[in-house]
């Protein structure tokens, strides 16, 4: 493998359609979660982002062997919904997204792995993993949501929790500075919205700026798309 087309936090944005446009010049597409719930300062009605994650699941289902679909934390409230409110969930629509989510869900994963690099919606920590006493052979959507998918709500104080670090949906960029990620693969998250440029803290990149990158797995380099 060598070049991956990442695409960050969608939303309901539009930038994501830059992977429209690469997928023939790529060898990978990794969308790293969080479709809907709109932010209204940006001026996206939910009905939008509905329609571009449907343009998503269909990008999915016609190039199902090139674009990984993650899941994030305004994901999981909708296809489980017991799980904690995020903000900005559509209750209105919570049954409707909930059967939508569930009838597509062998288009999603938790996790994705390319050779040494690993990409998830949050970053998965070795105190996370220990915890619960996950392999990485565990971190699979369906394995989830039969017993596991509580120990997704884990949040550490950075997003208003009390768990020392967060799950793979919601561990924040933050938690990097002190908290050992899971051993032997570099990794790439979004989650944590940042200003403009992507912020590579040891072996994690976060890169949630609202615009997509491609990754050379081989050489490491991050470069806009």
């Amino acid at each position: 493998m060598s070049k991956i087309l990442i695409v960050p936090d969608v939303h309901g944005r539009a930038f994501w359609h830059r992977a429209l446009e690469l997928v023939d010049q790529v060898d990978q597409i990794v969308f790293l979660g969080d479709y809907l719930d709109p932010y209204s300062h940006e001026g996206i009605s939910f009905a939008v982002a509905f329609e571009e994650f449907a343009r998503i699941l269909k990008f999915k289902k016609d190039n199902p062997n090139k674009v990984t679909l993650l899941v994030g934390n305004h994901d999981m409230h909708y296809i489980i919904k017991d799980f904690m409110d995020c903000s900005r969930r559509n209750t209105a629509m919570l049954d409707q997204l909930h059967e939508l989510y569930n009838s597509n869900l062998d288009l999603f994963d938790l996790i994705h792995i390319e050779d040494d690099w690993m990409f998830s919606h949050a970053g998965v920590y070795k105190g996370w993993m220990e915890k619960y006493e996950f392999t990485l052979e565990d971190l699979n959507l369906k394995t989830f949501l039969g017993s596991h998918w509580p120990a997704l709500e884990d949040l550490s104080m950075y997003r208003g929790g009390y768990n020392f670090v967060g799950s793979c949906v919601w561990a924040d960029i933050r938690e990097s500075v002190k908290n050992e990620l899971f051993p032997g693969y570099k990794q790439v998250v979004g989650h944590t919205q940042l200003n403009d440029k992507p912020i590579i803290m040891g072996s994690i990149m976060c890169v949630d700026v609202r615009r997509c990158f491609i990754l050379d797995t081989i050489t490491g380099q991050l470069e806009n798309a």
